[in-house]
């Protein structure tokens, strides 16, 4: 079947669309779970295509924060709900960055939002392949060889939430909806294991992505333990 066929009618989509955004323009739910879901309507349908081909064909070049684009940066580690055995949340809560790209990353402005309400300060920087690490307890975490912030009040919900990276400008750079139930891995929900990222090329929205760390307390700081990629 030749793809000219279904031109016409095509264009006439488009056109009766009116002007078009691009998606670029574009802000899906955070925890959607349809990745093609370009217009945030819970479905993917022929709306969410029209908007992908008014991008078809552009060139896709890495252009650094100079033109409003972000390096990624992504959550590694969540130790939401530490063992009774190893202490109280207050103590042993985390979660972990990690900076996949080959340059460090100055943090200055970004800000964790959703479930926890944190700003980075002035100079923080992730180092090339490295992590970082936020929690409510620093003097647990600090000294150990990896940058540590005290993220101040509140903590991470034992039962899952939503948690978003955002840069300056409030883009969302990465996001994670965690569960204590359903697909995600219920160890970590008290048992002593962190939650750890599996796979860093997969969504992160996915349960699948993620697994019970091999040691209790997990890795903080470090390779995680089960690391796929």
């Amino acid at each position: 079947m030749r793809i000219s066929h279904f031109l016409p009618a095509l264009s006439f989509s488009l056109c009766s669309l009116g002007p078009l955004v691009t998606l670029a323009q574009i802000n899906t739910p955070l925890s959607s779970p349809c990745r093609s879901d370009f217009d945030g309507d819970g479905h993917v349908d022929m709306a969410d295509m029209l908007l992908m081909l008014t991008d078809f064909g552009e060139t896709c070049d890495w252009g650094g924060a100079d033109s409003g684009e972000w390096p990624l940066i992504q959550f590694s580690e969540l130790h939401y709900n530490p063992a009774s055995s190893q202490g109280s949340d207050a103590q042993y809560e985390f979660l972990e960055l990690h900076n996949p790209g080959p340059s460090a990353v100055d943090l200055s402005g970004w800000s964790v939002s959703e479930g926890l309400a944190f700003d980075f300060p002035d100079s923080t920087w992730i180092a090339p392949g490295g992590f970082l690490v936020l929690t409510t307890a620093p003097l647990t975490y600090q000294g150990l060889g990896y940058p540590v912030l005290d993220w101040g009040t509140g903590g991470l919900n034992n039962s899952g939430e939503l948690l978003a990276l955002r840069a300056p400008d409030g883009a969302v750079v990465e996001s994670v909806e965690f569960s204590d139930s359903g697909d995600w891995d219920t160890a970590p929900d008290g048992q002593g294991p962190s939650l750890e990222r599996l796979h860093l090329d997969m969504d992160a929205h996915l349960p699948e992505a993620w697994s019970a760390s091999i040691g209790h307390g997990g890795t903080p700081g470090a390779t995680n333990s089960l690391w796929l990629d």
